[in-house]
């Protein structure tokens, strides 16, 4: 979290940090891509770069084609003279599922797109997009740490379920922590402007929820939560 202050703080310095950091990502993406592809011997920075910018192509036009196929034979069975029971689910399903796959193809073209500006070493995007993400990660610990300490100094006048959420959700910001910052593919993270911060956001209040519905309501929201997804789905 202090290198979030620092964007705020310091933020010329930071962003030659962070420029290091993205291109030293992005370049290391491009020369695994390079040997993936059997290419061997030397090469420039831009051949590498144009290698993982035909890997991203290929990987668009892969997922077209199946998504193609998958929402066709959704559709097929829908529209169907055999179509007795669902129809309507399995016809929104699919305009779901065209969506979502169209949006990830439209992410790997932004990915292509992203490596020209690497190309020309233009990084301006990419580093707005980066700095917000940080920041946007950084502020979401902060509030739920500043929480948590706050139910840790007044532990004497709580009981012990608060307690208990404070530790639960400490530990789950932690966790979640390691992932974001140790776990995530930064490349493709940074080329596809795929951030984290915002699911990452979501889950934080989604586990608070969660732990409170456990410690303080004895799980009954997540059961009718449960009964009405049951109820919602086909069969």
């Amino acid at each position: 979290m202090a290198l979030v202050f620092l964007t705020y703080l310091n933020p010329k310095q930071i962003e030659e940090r962070l420029q290091q950091f993205v291109v030293a990502e992005v370049q290391a993406a491009a020369d695994a891509a390079w040997f993936a592809a059997g290419l061997n011997g030397d090469s420039s920075s831009v051949e590498r770069l144009g290698a993982l910018s035909d890997k991203l192509g290929g990987a668009a036009l892969t997922l077209d084609r199946k998504r193609e196929q998958i929402v066709q034979a959704m559709l097929a069975q829908t529209l169907s003279e055999n179509c007795t029971e669902n129809c309507d689910f399995w016809s929104e399903a699919s305009r779901s599922i065209d969506e979502v796959m169209l949006a990830r193809i439209y992410k790997l073209r932004l990915g292509q797109a992203m490596l020209q500006e690497f190309v020309l070493e233009r990084y301006e995007k990419s580093l707005d997009g980066f700095l917000r993400d940080l920041r946007r990660f950084g502020l979401v610990n902060a509030v739920v740490l500043a929480l948590m300490m706050g139910l840790g100094l007044f532990r004497n006048q709580l009981t012990w379920r608060f307690w208990a959420f404070s530790i639960v959700v400490t530990g789950y910001v932690v966790w979640a922590a390691y992932g974001y910052i140790f776990n995530q593919n930064w490349a493709f993270s940074i080329l596809l402007q795929d951030w984290a911060a915002p699911a990452y956001q979501l889950g934080m209040m989604f586990a608070a929820c969660l732990f409170s519905d456990w410690l303080f309501l004895r799980g009954r929201v997540t059961q009718m939560v449960s009964n009405l997804v049951a109820s919602i789905l086909p069969g």
